[in-house]
């Protein structure tokens, strides 16, 4: 079995009418004052939400944006780091 065939998802998946009708409507643009504004009001959303008095952070990046923003943030060049890989998904 080749690698292209090796799809790792689940699926068939149903979705409710309504998800799909969201899809359906045109993106935000991200760098845009509509994105901008969504954040806003998430990030007021999550303070209450978690009851916090600190600023909310959001990346907006891919999955491991998160890690690396906070490898890069917590670690200096020539830190020593112990790397571990713990499957496909890891």
């Amino acid at each position: 079995m080749s690698d292209a065939l090796n799809l790792r998802i689940p699926g068939p998946t149903p979705v409710p009418p309504d998800i799909l009708e969201a899809v359906a409507h045109p993106m935000v643009n991200p760098p845009g004052r509509e994105f901008a504004a969504l954040i806003s009001r998430v990030a007021e959303r999550l303070n209450d939400f978690f009851l916090m008095s600190n600023d909310v952070l959001i990346l907006s990046a891919s999955g491991t944006g998160g890690p690396e923003a906070a490898v890069v943030n917590t670690l200096s060049p020539g830190d020593k780091v112990l790397s571990v890989g713990i499957g496909a998904f890891g």
